[in-house]
């Protein structure tokens, strides 16, 4: 299944430092909706979970914060490919080295 969420996350990634928190929120506002109280999270739990498999993650609010709903497979996407890109980055930079015969 491939990750919706990575042409934003790459389009995020792009943007001046002090951007990308609210466009980051922003865009986590948008797809997940208002957030839930602990009590309607617990009411709704089997349809909140069978949403975050299809690719619907919701935000729950828990003590003044905010906490995600997500699936395992959309969140390993999601750090795997940034994980990835940012090795590829490091390798492109990287000049080679020369050895030399003792």
């Amino acid at each position: 299944m491939p990750n919706e969420w990575t042409k934003e996350l790459k389009r995020m990634r792009a943007l001046a430092t002090g951007e990308k928190s609210s466009a980051f929120r922003t865009f986590i506002a948008k797809e997940c909706g208002t957030p839930l109280t602990v009590r309607d999270a617990r009411s709704q739990l089997y349809l909140l979970t069978t949403g975050a498999l299809v690719g619907r993650p919701r935000l729950i609010a828990v003590d003044d914060a905010h906490a995600i709903l997500m699936s395992l497979a959309d969140l390993e996407g999601i750090l795997l490919d940034l994980a990835l890109a940012k090795v590829v980055e490091g390798l492109r930079g990287m000049p080679r080295r020369k050895v030399q015969n003792r």
